[in-house]
């Protein structure tokens, strides 16, 4: 398939552009809905990181980071005027003048055995949840039933936003989230557990699942890139996707 040229800025992308706008209005309705876990503050939502339009893999994690809106990281001030230099932002997050935040790195490792990359815009970071929250695991405090509560919710962003990328043909996930027991579950089961609701057929096809989007006839395949006896993050990552890559690869085709 032809690969899909875009212009430089969101606004150029209509669909994505419209996405966002969908994305902003949810998160100022819902802004107060998660009291115990959000972090206090301003802060933009995030549903993706990269450009989703020219990214042929999404990796896929859980929310933002509670440190992506310090001050150092210069996001601009949150009014609805400044939209259009938030999604410039989204986009070009991985080309920024800020080095993206160090949470990308073993992805950054493990895309490059697929040839793909977040700088050159043939990968983009899908989270489930747009808001930025207290650590889900590591922070005693953060409350896992309003968490789990909050993921339900926010997930159907991820499901709207893959038909919106013509490019994209693999989604990577890595390690757990807070699950219906209110404990850790696999991502991608969490994922696979709300696929139907929103228009997809989750189906094993080998070693890899894939969804099928019903209304758009696509076909996305998505990958758990985890390798849990490595206690290194980078390690089993890497390691998942090193022993994968040829099969990998040639779901990219």
């Amino acid at each position: 398939m032809e690969f899909v040229k875009t212009d430089l800025f969101m606004d150029k992308n209509p669909e994505i552009s419209n996405f966002l706008n969908e994305v902003f209005e949810d998160w100022r309705f819902s802004h107060d809905k998660f009291p115990k876990n959000v972090i206090h503050g301003e802060y933009w939502p995030i549903p993706f990181f990269g450009n989703p339009v020219t990214a042929r893999v999404a990796t896929i994690g859980v929310n933002p980071s509670s440190e992506e809106f310090k001050p150092l990281r210069r996001w601009p001030k949150i009014t609805k005027a400044n939209r259009g230099a938030w999604k410039r932002r989204l986009k070009t997050y991985f080309n920024h003048e800020l080095a993206a935040d160090d949470w990308f790195d073993p992805w950054t490792i493990g895309l490059a055995l697929l040839d793909c990359s977040f700088e050159e815009g043939t990968a983009a970071h899908f989270d489930v949840s747009y808001r930025t929250t207290t650590a889900m695991l590591a922070n005693q405090g953060t409350d896992p039933k309003e968490f789990y509560e909050m993921a339900k919710r926010d997930v159907q962003w991820i499901f709207k936003l893959l038909p919106l990328c013509p490019n994209l043909r693999l989604l990577l996930t890595m390690g757990p989230i807070i699950g219906e027991n209110f404990k850790p579950t696999p991502l991608l089961g969490f994922l696979g557990e709300f696929a139907q609701r929103y228009g997809y057929k989750m189906i094993r096809q080998g070693m890899f699942w894939e969804f099928w989007h019903e209304e758009s006839r696509r076909v996305f395949v998505i990958h758990e890139a985890d390798t849990p006896d490595e206690k290194c993050i980078t390690c089993r990552v890497v390691k998942n996707i090193h022993a994968h890559r040829d099969e990998l690869r040639q779901r990219l085709i």
